[in-house]
């Protein structure tokens, strides 16, 4: 099965190295590795490049100007340019489990939306963990962690704990996978949560709940390690809330201003030769 994964980016390309360094280290490689940029500097592109560039995998750095937040239009606009069957979203501020993609493919499932775990790193494991430029496994002793309990990976345990619902209402869109043919039945992401952080993904979810897709959350396994950062200063929580509610409310399944209503802005910056 192609596997795509999509990175969403924006400027801070000292954790973006983590988290492609963490993907080059997968025991199941993806098929293609997607960076899905919101606008940021030179800086970034000249990590991806010098970071990729000499890899096996795959990959596209996706870029459109900054105009503010604009995640859901940069991931509408990083599928566009996929080939995968099979859709992996992360952010850059999350550095992979040498087995995360391998649970994601091995537990997929058409019409199922699947749901990882992170742990939590603090301020001073994640300043260490980046001058040093890599990550090696955690542990359940490991010093500065929370959500201690997810750093377990059990195919065991997860086989007992991850069950099968048709609704979920604590989402990460930072660890979710699922068939791009579901993707596409909810028209993706909605930019009439663009300008402001967050709320995108959890409107994008209960659409696909809306729609009969069902989720599963992956006890034990699809591990990532979340990087400290500080929250944004400026969140327009208010006005995000209250279409999430009309989301619920009206039992929205399709996006407003959608995948389908993507315009042209944007560019590949740079890809690999196959790409």
């Amino acid at each position: 099965m192609k596997v795509t994964m999509i990175i969403t980016t924006y400027n801070w390309p000292e954790a973006l190295r983590l988290t492609l360094k963490s993907i080059i280290n997968q025991k199941f490689k993806p098929f293609e590795v997607i960076i899905a940029d919101d606008g940021s500097d030179k800086r970034t592109e000249e990590m991806v490049k010098k970071t990729l560039t000499n890899s096996s995998l795959r990959w596209a750095h996706i870029w459109h100007k900054d105009k503010g937040v604009r995640q859901s239009r940069i991931k509408n606009l990083a599928v566009r340019y996929s080939s995968g069957k099979y859709l992996v979203f992360i952010d850059q501020d999350t550095v992979l489990h040498p087995l995360f993609l391998k649970d994601h493919v091995e537990n997929s499932e058409n019409g199922l939306l699947l749901q990882g775990k992170r742990v939590l790193l603090n301020k001073k494991l994640t300043k260490k963990l980046i001058d040093k430029g890599y990550i090696k496994e955690l542990s359940f002793f490991s010093k500065g962690i929370k959500n201690r309990k997810n750093v377990i990976r059990s195919e065991l345990l997860s086989s007992l704990f991850s069950r099968i619902k048709s609704f979920e209402t604590s989402l990460r869109g930072c660890n979710i996978s699922l068939f791009k043919e579901d993707f596409l039945r909810v028209d993706g992401f909605d930019e009439l949560f663009d300008g402001s952080w967050g709320r995108e993904d959890s409107d994008f979810c209960f659409r696909l709940f809306h729609s009969g897709i069902k989720v599963k959350n992956l006890w034990f396994c699809a591990i990532q390690y979340h990087l400290y950062h500080e929250k944004p200063r400026w969140w327009d929580r208010d006005r995000l809330d209250n279409e999430l509610k009309r989301t619920v409310e009206e039992k929205r399944r399709k996006a407003i201003i959608g995948y389908s209503k993507l315009n042209d802005e944007g560019v590949i910056l740079n890809a690999s030769r196959v790409f």
